[in-house]
């Protein structure tokens, strides 16, 4: 079964707006904490679900907020939807 990637995209989103709403930042405070690093619209696509986030900016995001990066993918505190939709796709015992 393939991986949706919206569906993935959305459930990263949510997490990203629930540790920034948590670190109780606004998008212009996260553009001004990494220097125009992200900008807010993308900040916004991004919360949005509108648009994807490479792991090297996940990472980054992560160190802003000061989170672990777990904590920004869906389920990182408590088994990732992601995950179970990749255990799936890719079996314990499969060759990656």
């Amino acid at each position: 079964m393939p991986v949706d990637r919206q569906h993935v995209h959305t459930l990263v989103g949510e997490r990203l707006r629930a540790v920034r709403k948590r670190q109780r930042m606004t998008l212009a405070q996260v553009e001004e904490a990494s220097r125009g690093e992200f900008r807010t619209s993308v900040l916004g696509a991004y919360e949005r679900g509108e648009r994807g986030l490479a792991v090297h900016r996940l990472l980054r995001l992560a160190e802003l907020y000061g989170v672990p990066p777990a904590e920004l993918l869906p389920g990182g505190d408590q088994g990732s939807d992601v995950g179970h939709v990749a255990s799936q796709r890719y079996p314990p015992d499969s060759v990656l």
